[in-house]
């Protein structure tokens, strides 16, 4: 048992940096996000914290000689907070399969395979992390950031309802989106919507849209017979199309495929303001699993804590469904 014991320690720690990657590019969302560097290494604490503007200023108006002025108590910042999410995945090997697979030819062929549906089980539980409604214990994904409906619930906990200032955008087409409309859409949302913040100075526009099935083939249709700007000519765009993001772009904006969206979804993000934090040393970090057991069988836990965070909500992040 200690020699099986020394095996699955070496064999997970070779395999480490696999289990890494299968969660970093495990969708098209957080691949997006680390092949743009926006993953941010935190040294520790249960939470991730920032204030930030979230409201305004009542005390600005005109006046004229002796009218009275406004000096309303002000309310203009807020600290958005998110708590860290854990996410633990277990190799077990029980005693009896180890005494039927005696040798180490065969206990390493049986530890290679669970490796690998470790690997594959942390791939496709971050793709589905990032893009869904975070709940109970959950990582936040894209659904609880953005939500469909931006006038409810809370989001850092800032309550929407009374913070307009930290409300994204919502679209619903409500099935009127088509092949001949949906790139003027697109133009309203990034250049007219979304391309001025609240105080009337410019911020910069989303600088890339997830898509599901539907929208993404329904602008690609659009974009047919149009001169356009491949994926693998922007920026990271290479980069991206070399990990398997399907996309194209909508005027320079990356548009990337994501099956793990709702096929009539989109989400417009700007990146500067969606950043996936990960807890120091605690990225697939690997530990021995110790008693008390109920069972008979030895192995390893690998660990993951962090959190998918917006700081910025309004005129900058927004929804749309068909």
């Amino acid at each position: 048992m200690a020699t099986l014991d020394t095996v699955i320690q070496s064999m997970l720690t070779r395999s480490r940096a696999k289990l890494i990657m299968a969660s970093a590019i495990s969708g098209t969302v957080s691949a997006y996000l680390h092949a743009k560097k926006r993953v941010v290494v935190e040294d520790g604490g249960p939470q991730i914290s920032n204030p930030l503007i979230t409201g305004l200023n009542p005390n600005v108006q005109s006046m004229q000689y002796y009218d009275t002025v406004s000096v309303d108590q002000t309310n203009e910042f807020s600290t958005v907070s998110y708590n860290m999410s854990r996410v633990v995945g277990s190799l077990i090997i029980s005693d009896q399969e180890e005494d039927e697979n005696q040798g180490r030819a065969q206990i390493f062929k049986i530890l290679t395979g669970k490796i690998k549906a470790l690997d594959e089980s942390i791939s496709r539980q971050f793709s589905t992390y990032h893009t869904s409604v975070g709940t109970g214990s959950d990582p936040n994904g894209l659904g609880n950031l953005i939500p469909a409906d931006p006038t409810t619930g809370s989001v850092g906990g800032i309550n929407l309802a009374t913070e307009s200032q930290w409300r994204p955008s919502s679209y619903d087409f409500a099935g009127t989106l088509s092949p001949e409309n949906i790139e003027e859409a697109f133009d309203d949302i990034l250049e007219l919507d979304l391309n001025r913040s609240s105080d009337g100075q410019k911020s910069p526009k989303p600088t890339v849209i997830f898509a599901g099935r539907n929208i993404y083939r329904m602008h690609k249709a659009a974009a047919r017979d149009k001169a356009q700007i491949q994926l693998s000519a922007t920026g990271t765009g290479k980069k991206l199309v070399n990990l398997g993001i399907v996309g194209t772009t909508h005027n320079g904006v990356p548009l990337l495929f994501d099956e793990k969206l709702g096929a009539n979804q989109a989400y417009f993000i700007n990146e500067e303001y969606l950043t996936l934090h990960v807890l120091r040393g605690v990225n697939m970090k690997i530990k021995k699993l110790v008693a008390p057991w109920n069972m008979d069988a030895t192995g390893r836990r690998v660990v993951w804590e962090g959190q998918l965070c917006s700081w910025r909500m309004y005129r900058t992040h927004a929804y749309l469904t068909n």
